[in-house]
């Protein structure tokens, strides 16, 4: 009986000291926020345009920052542009201010409006639309 007594008061004073490591968790290819991008209004056939874009992470957790643009396969002259990171945390994700940026080369081939989804985080995008011209004459 005396020892069903003790349980409780024993186990206040061995709670405490055991240390819980904190979880860790890993993530790979997740969307980041394009915190600002420059894409041009207007451009012309066989002339390459660039389109410039930048992300930002705020602690350390988060690495290997990197673009991704490529054409919708289902709507010719229709392009996505994200942002993508790894995130890996042992609990702890000091805080660290880090800018990727690119700038991305691009020919349109025919004319017509080429249509840029610019994903601004994993649930928002914005559209950008570039009018091209016919080719301008060298000079």
């Amino acid at each position: 009986m005396k020892t069903i007594r003790l349980l409780p008061l024993l186990m206040i004073f061995l709670l405490p000291a055991c240390k819980l490591d904190p979880p860790h968790v890993r993530y790979e290819n997740v969307v980041i926020s394009i915190d600002d991008r420059t894409v041009p209004e207007i451009a012309s056939v066989n002339v390459p345009l660039n389109i410039y874009a930048s992300a930002t992470v705020y602690n350390s957790c988060w690495s290997n920052t990197s673009f991704v643009f490529k054409e919708d396969n289902d709507n010719d002259n229709e392009y996505f542009l994200y942002a993508i990171a790894d995130y890996e945390s042992f609990g702890q994700c000091p805080e660290l201010v880090a800018t990727t940026d690119t700038v991305i080369t691009m020919t349109p081939e025919t004319l017509g409006n080429y249509v840029i989804t610019v994903w601004t985080s994993a649930s928002t995008y914005e559209r950008d639309t570039i009018v091209v011209g016919g080719e301008v004459p060298i000079e």
